[in-house]
């Protein structure tokens, strides 16, 4: 791991230090949580019609 503290090094492309920054991330995107919340909903709406 690399701290934002250190210094890049000299064979170290600033792009790549960038990327692998974002890279430590939580995985997840906000739109697979909407997704799944309008999946959740439409399976509730399903089974209350069925019931």
């Amino acid at each position: 791991m690399t701290d934002e503290r250190t210094p890049p090094r000299d064979d170290e492309d600033p792009r790549e230090r960038d990327l692998a920054r974002r890279g430590r991330a939580p995985g997840g995107n906000p739109w697979m949580i909407v997704i799944l919340i309008v999946l959740l909903a439409a399976a509730v709406y399903t089974a209350s019609a069925l019931l």
